[in-house]
């Protein structure tokens, strides 16, 4: 029976004793042991009350050895012979629970079986190497115990006993060590358990836990404590790197999604400065250049995302200064999408992220972002006091409406092209009332008074004075009446300097003047000479009206009275305000100008 047992099972083979009841039931008692390691268990079922009695003892040191044995039968055979010539008596403890003499043996013998189930594997042949519990029971199969009968003689006992000896088992391995507690750590979701275990791992000068427990820990971190998930991918990033390799990409998706449990904004600026150095300084040489690419705008997004705009501006900007190519438009579109100017903002309110800078990028790289997401970033910068920006936005628009490949309008309402000349005009950007005129005739609008006036405006600021006359010969060219308010302002400008009063009528008074000379800018430049208080060049230029084809109009005659007006101001001063200190003499003699 023992050699098919172990025929069957070799596993941690359990030495037993067994003894066969013969018809007449002449035993006395019945003992079976069981050993393992250094320790042995002994039981014994007595015939008269059938009680069950368990005594354990040691075994020395000397038999604490298990050699390599080829041969299972052979091996059995010289076990028994030896327990028997060494007559190896165990003592027993008599036990006051009874048990039935049959069932009670069964029940032995499936408890040992069930234990040693557990161990199907064990290979008695190699030497072990590991710990065992010291509770490891072989038995062989249940059917074949209950066939057999127990049968003894009345005089004595057959005694059957095996003992199995094993080497001292070694101090139990850290690496494994490490590992259960940080599988149990993980499993439990314990936080400290596993923080403990990473300290443990990093300050070890091996490495002892492999890449995918140390990415379990990564991951973990990431929700509960992101600036440690950061610290461990740090060290794994190290040991990747130490070895030739990259750390896995996904490790930095994780630990970036869990910048979303942080409590502050100071500690996100903390660690998002941390990130960036961190990418910066490892991914930064040859091929490993892509990781940037890839992960400094996402890093960017999420802060975004998070309404942070703060925090990641100076990614944007490092990444948009570095030049990095454009390998995901949609992070461009998703930070685009963050533009957002709040209700009650003050005029000197600008944007939080450069949203030009990557508008213009990303629809140089071919994107179609969505027209909604174009309208908000162009909005987001009222009331245009940046010029560069709004000219770069309007330009990337432009841009996009003359794609014919895609399904979008990316036209701009005339009224917000409109308010975006008037507050421009007031500074002077040619470039970008000259942009608005374009757009608004490839939109198909209609350019309005308006524009026309913003754009002679500019040209006037800027002293582009042929420019600026011309822009008022179109303006009446197409059916708009240039304003007394707007021809007072181009005066105004043309009179800051003599010099560009003398150039303007040499320009108008010239041969080569169709495009520039019209009644509107003989009026300008009348009123120019008035308020510069050269009273005679404006009725000089006043008598040119028939010499050049022109006829003189309603503004042509109140800027005369005007000029009248200062000139008489400046002749007698306060006097003018008090009409007893007059002489007859200074009447006449504003009546005469006034004849003239």
């Amino acid at each position: 029976m023992l050699r098919r047992i172990a025929q069957k099972n070799p596993g941690p083979l359990i030495c037993r004793r067994a003894a066969k009841y013969n018809n007449n039931h002449a035993a006395r008692h019945v003992t079976t042991s069981v050993g393992y390691g250094d320790k042995k268990t002994s039981y014994r079922r007595d015939r008269d009350d059938g009680a069950l009695t368990q005594s354990s003892e040691r075994y020395s040191s000397s038999e604490a050895t298990l050699h390599a044995v080829p041969d299972h039968h052979n091996f059995l055979d010289d076990i028994i012979l030896r327990e028997r010539s060494n007559d190896v008596v165990n003592p027993f403890l008599n036990r006051d629970k009874a048990h039935n003499d049959d069932g009670g043996f069964l029940e032995l013998f499936k408890a040992i079986s069930t234990l040693n189930n557990r161990h199907h594997d064990f290979n008695p042949t190699l030497s072990m190497s590991m710990n065992l519990p010291d509770t490891e029971i072989y038995a062989g199969e249940e059917e074949e115990e209950e066939e057999e009968t127990v049968t003894s003689s009345g005089a004595d006992i057959e005694k059957a006993e095996t003992k199995l000896h094993v080497d001292d088992p070694p101090v139990q391995d850290t690496v494994i060590s490490l590992s259960k507690r940080l599988d149990k750590a993980l499993k439990e979701s314990c936080v400290k358990s596993v923080l403990e275990a990473f300290e443990q791992e990093r300050a070890s000068s091996e490495n002892e836990l492999s890449d995918k427990q140390l990415e379990r820990i990564i991951t973990f971190l990431a929700d509960h404590d992101v600036a440690m998930s950061f610290e461990a991918i740090k060290y794994h990033a190290q040991k990747c790197n130490a070895e030739g390799r990259m750390a896995p990409l996904f490790l930095y998706h994780y630990m970036m999604s869990g910048l979303k449990n942080c409590f502050s904004q100071n500690e996100v600026e903390k660690l998002v400065v941390d990130i960036q150095e961190h990418i910066i300084e490892e991914y930064s040489d040859g091929k490993k250049a892509v990781y940037k690419y890839i992960l400094l705008p996402q890093l960017a997004q999420t802060v975004a995302r998070l309404k942070y705009n703060d925090c990641a501006r100076p990614l944007v900007e490092y990444f948009l200064d570095e030049k990095f190519p454009l390998l995901n438009p949609d992070i461009h579109e998703s930070l685009l999408k963050t533009a957002w100017r709040p209700p009650f903002a003050r005029e000197d309110w600008t944007p939080a992220l450069p949203y030009h800078k990557l508008l213009s990028e990303l629809v140089a790289c071919g994107h179609r972002p969505k027209p909604e997401v174009v309208t908000r970033v162009l909005h987001t910068y009222y009331p245009y006091r940046d010029l560069d920006a709004t000219t770069e936005i309007l330009s990337s628009i432009q841009q996009l409406h003359h794609y014919e490949d895609h399904p979008y309008n990316y036209s701009v309402d005339c009224g917000t092209l409109e308010t975006i000349s008037i507050l421009v005009s007031k500074r002077g950007s040619i470039d970008l009332s000259l942009l608005i005129i374009e757009m608004a005739e490839s939109f198909g609008y209609n350019i309005s008074e308006s524009m026309f006036e913003d754009v002679i405006l500019s040209f006037a600021a800027s002293r582009q004075v042929p420019q600026c006359l011309g822009a008022l010969v179109d303006m009446e060219t197409k059916g708009h009446v240039p304003s007394r308010e707007l021809l007072r302002k181009v005066a105004k400008k043309l009179s800051y300097d003599d010099k560009r009063l003398r150039y303007t009528q040499h320009i108008l008074t010239g041969n080569d003047n169709g495009n520039i000379l019209s009644t509107a800018t003989l009026n300008s430049l009348m009123m120019g000479y008035g308020m510069k208080k050269n009273i005679q060049a404006a009725f000089d230029v006043f008598d040119s009206f028939p010499e050049l084809g022109l006829k003189r109009d309603s503004n042509t005659v109140t800027f005369l009275m005007e000029i009248l007006y200062f000139s008489t101001k400046q002749r007698f001063g306060r006097r003018l305000y008090a009409t007893d200190s007059l002489r007859p003499e200074d009447v006449n003699d504003v009546i005469g100008e006034i004849d003239i």
